[in-house]
């Protein structure tokens, strides 16, 4: 298998800005693949993927996923945190609550089945 993270790094497009930028790198009929660049500072909202399992890899530096349970309607508590670094595969099933972002900066790579859909948007409660 070959190492796709330096071109797609190359790629990458660091944006100024309060959430990460986000390419379509490829889309065929029910999947879609992404790729993310993230600066310090960036942070996804707390949310669920839709109705679209998701696979998602670091291709480099470090980002922090925190997820959360549901603690009532569109409202989620914090319920643990893990690093993932370069490498880390990490399959989100639909359901899964979460925020991402990076320590330092970063570039991830997301593949979406079925495509990519909003999921909803969760705010944070003690």
């Amino acid at each position: 298998m070959r190492d796709h993270g330096p071109s797609f790094h190359s790629r990458a497009k660091f944006c100024d800005g309060d959430e990460y930028h986000r390419e379509l790198v490829h889309a065929a009929p029910g999947y879609e693949l992404w790729l993310l660049s993230w600066l310090p500072g960036q942070v996804t909202p707390i949310h669920d993927h839709g109705d679209a399992i998701t696979v998602t890899t670091v291709l480099s530096g470090t980002v922090l996923e925190e997820r959360f349970e549901l603690a009532g309607d569109l409202e989620a508590r914090a319920s643990w945190a893990t690093l993932r670094e370069i490498g880390d595969i990490d399959p989100i099933d639909p359901a899964r609550i979460h925020r991402v972002r990076p320590i330092g900066s970063a570039v991830t790579l997301h593949l979406y089945v079925p495509t990519y859909t909003d999921g909803q948007i969760y705010r944070a409660v003690a």
